[in-house]
Order: structure tokens, then sequence, then C-alpha cells
């Protein structure tokens, strides 16, 4: 073996390790993420809550996971910090929430919801009835399994869910709004986050089909009196507007936008919903929209 050739061979124990330290690491950066998302989510949701009163559900403001729902690099972490498994397992709750308040951990095992099984970390699920005032939790914790009454804090649906993979984009599904990690890189001010949270939830809301000019034109409209109503500086709208097309020129030719209105369009348009805003808040006047 040639001289200094024993110092370059790699050791399995030691890429081992490291590979544990950055699954780790990853993991962290993930639920640090999810963590802002969901404060972000609930406070939208829960602000909102009389401009969507036939589409409610929860805000529990809990952060839960199984095993089969993480990244496969991050289950083993997830399993020896919180014991992650099949079931839904609590990995944060939101301070000032029902969850904390009622005294949920990280770490709890959550069984049923109301009487009912849970098997996903998605159990915040929309009703067709008038929800409760309490909501009661079947918690295991430590083998031990008892039950938690917490306040049903009512808000809009959908919640929001952090999606590992680095595109500057999001998605609405049935039961949740996807953003990207990616996304969230992009979005350094929770104000931002929060326009563009306030127009995935307005999408579902008014139930505009995707990609069509009104529902788009409608949706960011409401959208931004979702994320003022919640506290959020909506006056950077247009500018998040003119800097999602810095980054995607094509963007100012409709053609990477789905044949929606082009940025241009939108950041005029919300330039103006941003001044009747402010000038609401001024005022002292309601933040309604026109239209509902």
């Amino acid at each position: 073996m040639p001289a200094g050739s024993a110092d370059l061979a790699l050791s399995a124990d030691e890429v081992a390790a490291q590979r544990d330290r950055l699954a780790a690491l990853g993991f962290d950066l993930m639920l640090e993420r999810q963590k802002r998302l969901t404060r972000v989510s609930s406070e939208i949701r829960y602000h909102g809550a009389s401009l969507c009163p036939r589409k409610q559900s929860r805000v529990l403001g809990i952060v839960a996971a199984t095993w089969g729902a993480l990244p496969r690099a991050f289950r083993e972490t997830a399993f020896q910090r919180y014991g992650v498994d099949d079931l839904v397992r609590v990995l944060w709750v939101l301070p000032g929430y029902p969850a904390a308040d009622a005294g949920v951990l990280a770490g709890d095992t959550i069984l049923q919801l109301d009487g009912h099984e849970t098997h996903s970390a998605h159990f915040d699920e929309p009703s067709a009835q008038d929800l409760p005032d309490v909501t009661t939790l079947k918690i295991e914790r430590d083998g031990e399994i008892f039950d938690l009454q917490l306040e049903t804090r009512k808000g809009c649906f959908r919640p929001a869910e952090i999606v590992v993979l680095d595109t500057i984009d999001t998605q609405s599904e049935e039961s949740r709004i996807i953003v990207y990690s990616g996304m969230l890189r992009f979005l350094p001010s929770d104000d931002e986050l929060a326009v563009i949270l306030g127009y995935e939830l307005a999408q579902g809301l008014l139930g505009q089909p995707a990609g069509t000019t009104l529902g788009e034109a409608e949706a960011d409209d409401l959208g931004l009196y979702l994320a003022a109503r919640a506290g959020y500086d909506v006056s950077i709208a247009p500018d998040l507007m003119r800097r999602l097309a810095r980054e995607f020129p094509l963007a100012l030719e409709k053609r990477a936008w789905h044949g929606q209105r082009s940025p241009a369009e939108r950041a005029v348009a919300l330039e103006s919903a941003a001044r009747e805003i402010a000038l609401k808040l001024e005022r002292g006047e309601r933040l309604e929209p026109r239209g509902l």
C-alpha cells in the first residue's frame, strides 16, 4: 500500500456516523419549517373563520407524523427522538393554541379524536356538521392511556404541510395545502408566506377551477384579506409577485402560469387590494372583502 493511502481509506463507521448526523440535521430543518408553516397557517385559518362558515375544521395547533409519511432518510431520527411509528405521534404543539393549553406534549400518541380512531397526521378534516365546543383526544403517553379535553378552536379548512422538495411551488390537495421546502426558502418573511398561504386557502374556499383568470383574481383578493385579518403585512404582496417574475421570466409571457394572469397583471391588482385593506385598517373598518 503506498505511503499515506491508509489516511484516504474510508471508515464504514465514520461514514455511517456522518450519514446519521446529516439525517438528524435534515430532520431538524424540516421540523422547524413545518413549525413555521403551522404557526402562520393556523393564524390565517383561525382569524379567517367568519369568511368560511361552511368549510371549517379544528385548529388545534398540533404537528404530528407517522413513520410512513416521513422521508425515508428522517424516519430513524424521528423514531429515536419521538418514538414515531405507524401511529399518529406528536412532534410539536403550537403555544397559545388548544393542544398546548390542554397539555398535549411532543412524543404523545394520538389514538382517537372524539371517539374516532386516527390513522394519519391529517386527522383535522372538515365537518359537514357543526363542530363541538370541546374536542376529546385519546392520548397514549409512557404506556398510560387517557383523555384530554381541548377547546375546539374553529378555522378555515385546509391545514398546510411541508413536502421536502427543492422547488418554488405550492399545491392544494383535498385534505391539505402542500408547500414545498424550496418555496419556504424563497419566502424569508412570514408576511410573504402569509400572502401565499392566504391565496392557496382562498382557492379552496372559493371552489374556483385552478388555472382560470376569474378564480385567480378572486383568490388573490380574498387571500390578501385572510392574511391581513391574521395581522400580516400584505403591502408586500405586489413586490413578492414582481420578485417571482424576476426569478421566472417565462411567467411574464403567461407560459409558466398555466394560462393564468401574468405576474404583471397580478402585481397591479394586488397593489389595489393592498391599498383598500390599508385604508380599511386606517378607518378601523372590518376587513371584509367585497362580494362575500
